[in-house]
């Protein structure tokens, strides 16, 4: 074998998961599959929330969490009370993800604690947590990265990129995503 294949083999990517973890993450599959997934939208909201309590997760009473919604590691979700997680939302939980109260994360978001680091050809996993604090809206198709803090009442337009802390009570929008406006709400609107 050649230096160069060597190398190459040398530098490929590799997992720190142990075999525990594995099987926890494969339990959970098998049982969104069969158990989560195929509940009706409009219904069962308190069994999907039971199962992704069984595997660890901190849901609030209220939560609404379509069963499209997939969540790589329920034991890093923790959510607060009425809060929503849309059609297609993906909460790739390598990290911790919170999310506080009467938050919506609409349809096909994309929540991301993991990514790799490219300063190295192994591609060692690098990951960091998300928070969401009450009354955020994140409107259909958003991206938001590990080590992001949406503050208190933004709103985050459709399709944007969030990448850094975004500002309380401001609407943001955008690739990459930045305050917009103040969210101002009507009086007697809370």
């Amino acid at each position: 074998m050649s230096d160069a294949m060597s190398d190459f083999r040398s530098l490929r990517y590799r997992s720190d998961f142990t075999t525990a973890a594995k099987l926890r993450r494969f339990a959970w599959e098998v049982v969104w599959l069969l158990a989560f997934r195929p509940t009706p939208r409009w219904a069962l909201h308190g069994w999907r929330r039971f199962l992704l309590r069984s595997f660890g997760a901190q849901v609030g009473a209220g939560c609404r969490i379509a069963p499209t919604c997939r969540v790589w590691a329920p034991w890093n979700l923790a959510m607060g009370e009425f809060s929503a997680l849309g059609d297609g939302v993906d909460c790739y939980s390598m990290d911790r993800i919170t999310i506080g109260s009467k938050v919506t994360v609409s349809q096909r978001s994309f929540l991301c604690t993991g990514s790799h680091d490219t300063r190295s050809l192994s591609r060692p996993l690098v990951t960091g947590p998300i928070v969401i604090e009450d009354h955020v809206w994140i409107a259909a198709e958003s991206f938001v990265h590990s080590n992001a803090v949406i503050r208190e009442g933004a709103v985050i337009g459709a399709r944007s990129v969030v990448f850094k802390d975004m500002p309380a009570w401001s609407v943001c929008a955008g690739n990459p995503c930045r305050k917009i406006k103040d969210r101002v709400l009507r009086d007697g609107h809370v």
